[in-house]
């Protein structure tokens, strides 16, 4: 059962798009806050709730599938995070990544879902299972979150580096 088009659709998807554009800066590469890591990440874990809450008469297999593609892009996030050469300055509170698709690769995705799911409510007809679409979701919002938060989670262990703030020029 699919819900026809509503402003939640709409919405998703915008906050999709968000996701995907505050990733374009990392995937560019250069110094970025630290705190800036956190955002895509963010509009990822709420794209993801909103496409788990479209699901209707959810039962619990598709809630484990859910949570085990959660599971499943946060290993792989935190692993992807863990592996990243970036450089720290501590002092400032910023990160240089090197330019990197990895997470601009999962931001598309987050979005592709998210138009799945605004598509299948625009036709009244579920193109691919909402559940599927809320696992990928899943997926994706583990992914970006796991591997923002190794990354701070490094800044915290690694050497200073002099970096200079991008944001200031």
């Amino acid at each position: 059962m699919i819900s026809p088009l509503s402003l939640a659709n709409v919405l998703t998807l915008f906050v999709a798009f968000f996701c995907l554009w505050t990733m374009s800066p990392q995937a560019r590469g250069g110094v970025v806050r630290l705190w800036r890591l956190a955002v895509p990440a963010a509009f990822a874990t709420v794209v993801a709730l909103m496409l788990l809450s479209s699901m209707f008469g959810a039962t619990m297999q598709q809630d484990a599938e859910w949570v085990i593609a959660l599971l499943l892009g946060g290993v792989i996030g935190r692993t992807r995070g863990w592996t990243l050469p970036v450089e720290i300055d501590q002092m400032l509170g910023l990160a240089r990544l090197p330019r990197a698709l990895d997470g601009l690769l999962v931001a598309a995705g987050v979005v592709a879902l998210a138009f799945v799911d605004f598509t299948s409510s625009a036709l009244e007809e579920a193109l691919v299972a909402p559940v599927h679409i809320a696992a990928g979701s899943a997926f994706c919002a583990g992914f970006l979150a796991c591997r923002a938060l190794a990354i701070i989670v490094r800044a915290t262990r690694a050497p200073h580096v002099e970096l200079r703030d991008a944001t200031r020029g």
